[in-house]
């Protein structure tokens, strides 16, 4: 059982980057209304997990098959695969069958959730279950082609703080879509820091994400550039009344954004500060939802201001 938790990236916290943009969809709508279905929020989330699990297994699955995990050297909790396989915790037939049975459940629960709020949700389902599937999975391999990043950005951005917020109140409005780029840009800020210390394995393998194509320095500005144009979309958003007021608490996370990039604008040659980045930026999203999902739930009870 412990091999198959660690499998779907739970050990690692990698099932927290869906509820984030989740939890805080059915935020906004509770912020808006002052009211939440749990149901259909519990639901909506299960179904999500599911589909996350799902990718997570293939997509370790498939990093066996073109060989990238299998010669990566490089060992840091938050890149390099789960190496369930390469450890031979678990075969990887059995992780591409249980990929399958993931997204099969998730399927469902998702078709009932379409069945509850209406058939617009048919729409970012199939954007999601297919960019999860596709991901990986030859011969479109997403992450494979440099689309990766932009694809992060989608479904743990906008596509499900959509999700959390059109289960909730059957329409989609601005205030999500926001949110959804604020949070998306973190998602891809984290994947793109990630695949700093696999970039030789990768390379060798032909896994041309945008770490690869442009090389790791490059990618580390990248990541910073990610990071601070989702800080300027939050303040932009405050400012804007997009936003309500109370997100300017979101606000607080700035420092912690700026310690990470001043850190990594001087060389780094050690692979435990390029970690340390890595874990950084994980708390600094943790950070900034937890200080949105305060602001809008306040402003569930307050009104909208």
């Amino acid at each position: 059982m412990k091999a198959w938790i660690r499998a779907i990236g739970f050990y690692r916290g990698f099932l927290l980057v869906s509820f984030v943009p989740t939890s805080l969809g059915a935020a906004v709508a509770f912020a808006q209304t002052s009211d939440i279905s749990w149901g259909l929020f519990a639901l909506t989330m299960l179904a999500v997990w599911c589909s996350h699990a799902g990718t997570n297994l293939l997509n370790d699955y498939y990093d066996h098959v073109s060989g990238t995990d299998d010669i990566n050297e490089v060992r840091t909790p938050f890149s390099g695969g789960t190496r369930v396989i390469q450890e031979n915790m678990l075969p990887a037939w059995k992780l591409k069958i249980a990929a399958v049975i993931f997204f099969g459940i998730g399927a469902v629960l998702f078709f009932i959730l379409i069945s509850l709020t209406g058939w617009p949700l048919l729409l970012l389902v199939v954007f999601g279950l297919a960019s999860g599937w596709f991901y990986t999975w030859r011969p479109v391999w997403l992450a494979y082609r440099g689309f990766g990043e932009l694809f992060i950005l989608l479904n743990f951005g906008p596509a499900l703080v959509w999700t959390g917020y059109y289960t909730q109140l059957r329409s989609i409005d601005l205030t999500s879509l926001l949110i959804g780029l604020i949070v998306g840009l973190w998602a891809a800020a984290i994947i793109t820091i990630n695949e700093v210390p696999d970039y030789v394995a990768d390379k060798t393998v032909g896994k041309n994400n945008l770490v690869v194509r442009f090389g790791p320095a490059l990618g580390i500005k990248l990541w910073a550039t990610l990071l601070y144009v989702a800080l300027a979309l939050l303040v932009g958003g405050v400012f804007t009344g997009i936003l309500p007021r109370t997100a300017a608490l979101a606000m607080l996370v700035t420092p912690l954004v700026i310690r990470l990039t001043d850190r990594a604008s001087r060389p780094i040659e050690e692979i435990d500060e390029v970690t340390e980045l890595c874990g950084g930026t994980i708390k600094s999203e943790i950070t900034v939802w937890a200080l949105l999902l305060v602001a809008l739930i306040v402003t569930g009870f307050q009104g909208w201001a």
